[in-house]
């Protein structure tokens, strides 16, 4: 009995956490990841009094390109703004700066308009639009924070 518990154990729960990992690497939509022509990775962590740069990259020919538009908004009660950016060399490219644009709070998304299409990032599972939502965080803290847990 002892012996097939320990089979079970051995043998079963890395093919359970195989097929945990293998589902949640997989999407059931395909398409997401092969139209995808926006990329975005925000800064983590996103602190506050320092400029960022927020970077989004396309595969989009630039000829084809009528506009990349960033809607920002600074906490959560305020309403977005859109900046218009430019594109060079397949990057869109904003510098976030807390003095232009203070707050605790960041929510953002990007929108590319082409002559036939519309392309935004980021998106969800399901392929709609998300909006990016950051806390501010003070850099002091984070690394007192992070001091603590690697220990």
């Amino acid at each position: 009995m002892v012996k097939k518990y320990y089979f079970n154990l051995f043998f079963f729960i890395p093919l359970i956490l195989t097929g945990q990992i293998e589902k949640q690497v997989r999407d059931d939509s395909p398409d997401l990841f092969i139209n995808q022509h926006l990329f975005h990775s925000p800064p983590k962590p996103f602190f506050k009094g320092r400029i960022h740069n927020l970077d989004f990259i396309t595969d989009i020919s630039a000829d084809s390109i009528v506009s990349g538009t960033l809607f920002l908004k600074m906490n959560s009660n305020s309403s977005f703004q859109e900046y218009q950016l430019e594109l060079s060399h397949g990057l869109f490219r904003f510098s976030y700066n807390p003095r232009i644009h203070p707050g605790h709070h960041i929510e953002y998304y990007f929108v590319v308009t082409t002559k036939d299409r519309i392309y935004g990032t980021p998106v969800d599972a399901n392929g709609d639009l998300k909006p990016i939502k950051k806390l501010l965080v003070d850099p002091v803290q984070y690394y007192k924070q992070q001091a603590r847990l690697n220990k």
